[in-house]
């Protein structure tokens, strides 16, 4: 007879309000994509040397999960490097320092490109969405959707969802009757998601900046679109705001905390009133870190105007769902000096730096 293979079943039940910080764990990988010139959401554009790419082959994704999730988290930390690095050539003067900081750039570009650069990046993060390899997050916010009353006959229109940083438009087929699905990034290989910057939004529902300003197009508003998403307009998506709002392993990719900041902010002036805000993040990021944990994200997103439904911690990562109870304020429109800024919570060794500010 043949043998009977048990399948691990990842946990899908939450807790309500708040949760207590858990046990060791380890950072997953982040949405978003970058591509040559790197442009994270709201940061400099950086350009990857040319000559740092040409003639180096690319690796494997990884021989394990626990091989391509070290490499995935190593992207990361050179990512967040070229962007300190950028921040420091903006503000250096002597021509000396320019060539050191520009030096280092370099070395960071050459070590991306040997990793492989946005193809091995994409390619792996996909990996990561496979049952084999844990799933993707929109089957931890579905069920959540069906326990608070949505589904399929629950509403005359189909639930409008923003899905930030998406790396695949097939994430929510299953519910295509009742979830209208906006997939977005900065650099996409998949035809059905939309080239757009989320923070390039306007909160009036006008898209300030999209790759084809200027190119006339009559693009559905659907994710199977056949067209190439760059010769698309894609203003008419974002006229009206969401239902539902989905910042899955994005926020943790900017290495700008107060851009991190931004991001929830953004979410906020994007949804509709008691709209719903889908919030993922390494489970490293609120368990070990110095400057960040569960009471100080719920704190934040109370000031935000945000109400917290479900917080739920695996292994590997934390999910939250929030929904808006409080109509915009002048607040998320000013330039005032941070109400949450970096604060030191806890002193011991091993840390990582994580931190959000608003």
């Amino acid at each position: 007879m043949p043998k009977s293979r048990s399948k691990r079943r990842l946990p899908v039940t939450a807790q309500r309000l708040s949760v207590k910080d858990g046990s060791n764990g380890d950072s997953s990988a982040a949405n978003t994509v970058i591509a040559p010139p790197i442009h994270v959401a709201g940061q400099e554009k950086i350009i990857l040397d040319p000559s740092a790419l040409a003639g180096i082959a690319r690796e494997k994704l990884g021989k394990s999960s626990a091989e391509t999730r070290r490499r995935i988290n190593r992207f990361h930390t050179l990512i967040k490097e070229q962007s300190k690095l950028a921040a420091k050539r903006i503000t250096a003067i002597s021509p000396e320092s320019i060539d050191q900081i520009q030096k280092e750039i370099s070395e960071v570009s050459e070590e991306m490109a040997r990793m492989g650069g946005l193809d091995w990046y994409q390619k792996a993060s996909l990996l990561g969405q496979c049952k084999q390899r844990g799933g993707d997050t929109s089957r931890w916010l579905v069920p959540k959707l069906n326990e608070l009353g949505f589904g399929k006959g629950t509403t005359k229109e189909p639930l409008r969802l923003l899905d930030v940083g998406a790396l695949s438009c097939r994430n929510y087929t299953k519910e295509r009757a009742w979830i209208r699905v906006t997939p977005i990034d900065l650099n996409s290989q998949e035809p059905g998601i939309y080239k757009q910057d989320f923070l390039d939004i306007n909160p009036d529902f006008e898209v300030l900046k999209t790759p084809t300003e200027d190119k006339e197009s009559t693009a559905g508003e659907n994710s199977d679109s056949d067209g190439d998403n760059e010769t698309e307009n894609i203003a008419h998506l974002f006229r009206q705001p969401f239902d539902v709002i989905c910042l899955s392993l994005v926020v943790n990719f900017i290495g700008d905390p107060a851009k991190r900041g931004d991001m929830l902010k953004q979410a906020k002036r994007l949804l509709v009133p008691s709209g719903l805000l889908f919030f993922v993040l390494p489970l490293s990021c609120v368990i070990n870190s110095r400057y960040f944990n569960d009471d100080r994200l719920l704190a934040i997103m109370q000031f935000l105007g945000f109400e917290q439904l479900y917080a739920h911690h695996t292994a590997k990562l934390a999910h939250y769902l929030y929904r808006l109870i409080a109509t915009p304020t002048s607040m998320l429109n000013c330039k005032s000096s941070p109400q949450f800024k970096k604060k030191l919570l806890h002193s011991a060794p091993g840390r990582n730096n994580f931190s959000i500010v608003v």
